[in-house]
């Protein structure tokens, strides 16, 4: 009985080898299954762009916004300074 246990290091490695899960590595696979396909890569990269195009948006309209503000109080300023220094 002993010499069906998997004590050996011969079967130990055999049923290692067995229960090994294979990966295909080479571009056999079909387009889409992988990350590194270029579909994939492709698609990715334009979903990027169109994230950063719109935060790049986004940052700008706020910039647009605060530097309006700045010039109605500037303006303000210097209206009120006007009226202030007409006697």
């Amino acid at each position: 009985m002993q010499s069906l246990r998997l004590t050996t290091p011969t079967l130990r490695s055999a049923t290692r080898a067995l229960s090994m899960r294979m990966y295909s590595t080479g571009s056999d696979a079909p387009a889409g299954s992988i990350a590194r396909s270029k579909g994939w890569n492709t698609r990715e990269k334009a979903q990027e762009d169109q994230y950063i195009i719109q935060h790049e948006k986004e940052k700008l309209e706020k910039l647009r916004e605060s530097m309006h503000k700045q010039q109605k109080l500037v303006d303000d300023l210097s209206k009120q300074e006007k009226s202030e220094s007409k006697p």
